[in-house]
C-alpha cells in the first residue's frame, strides 16, 4: 500500500478540538496472551474513539545495529499504540474514562511488554520510560541533549530524564 494511502487510515481519529490520550509499549510478539488483552481492552474500551494499532517491527530494521542509530530496540517486536480519543473537552468524566481506559489497556500489556515504548508517543510525565526505550543509546543521546538543548526545546520530542537542566 503506498505510505500516503495507508496514512489516510488514521484521518478518522484526527479532529481539530479532539482530546486525545496515547500510551505505547512494545511486545515481543502477537500471542495468544497479547491477543486476549487486545479483546479485553475493545470489551471495556470508554467510547468509539479508543483503538490500539500494532506495527511489526522486523527484518531490515531489526538488523541494524543498536548504536548505529538512536533507536534502542532492534530486534524484531510489534509496536503497540493505544488511542483514546474523545471530542467533549468540557466533560471530566469522560476525560477521567479515556485516561483511565489508556491506562488500563498499558497495564495489562505490561506483563508482556519489553521495556519501553515508541519515543514520540510517549507521554510527556515518562522520562524513565524514555530512557528505556534508548537502551543502550540514552547516556550518549543524554549528553547530546545537554550539548545541543541546553534549554530543554525538544522536551516532548526527547523526553529523557536530563530535562532538568543539569549541565551547562
Amino acid at each position: 500500500m503506498p505510505f500516503g494511502k495507508h496514512l489516510k487510515i488514521f484521518d478518522p481519529f484526527i479532529v481539530n478540538g479532539q482530546r486525545v490520550f496515547m500510551e505505547t509499549c512494545w511486545l515481543p510478539s502477537l500471542g495468544s496472551s497479547s491477543i486476549d488483552v487486545l479483546v479485553q481492552a475493545t470489551v471495556i474500551a470508554a467510547s468509539p474513539g479508543c483503538a490500539i494499532f500494532t506495527h511489526e517491527f522486523k527484518g531490515a530494521a531489526s538488523r541494524v545495529p543498536p548504536d548505529a542509530t538512536a533507536f534502542g530496540l532492534r530486534r524484531d517486536h510489534v509496536l503497540v499504540e493505544i488511542l483514546a480519543a474523545f471530542t467533549d473537552r468540557s466533560d471530566p468524566l469522560e476525560e477521567q474514562r479515556h485516561q483511565q481506559w489508556a491506562q488500563t489497556t498499558l497495564n495489562a500489556f505490561s506483563r508482556l511488554a519489553l521495556p519501553g515504548g515508541y519515543p514520540n508517543i510517549l507521554p510527556s510525565g515518562s522520562p524513565e520510560r524514555a530512557a528505556e526505550s534508548f537502551g543502550s543509546n540514552v547516556e550518549r543521546l543524554i549528553k547530546a541533549k545537554r550539548q545541543y538543548d541546553r534549554d530543554n526545546v525538544f522536551a516532548s520530542a526527547l523526553p529523557l530524564p536530563l530535562a532538568q537542566r543539569t549541565a551547562r
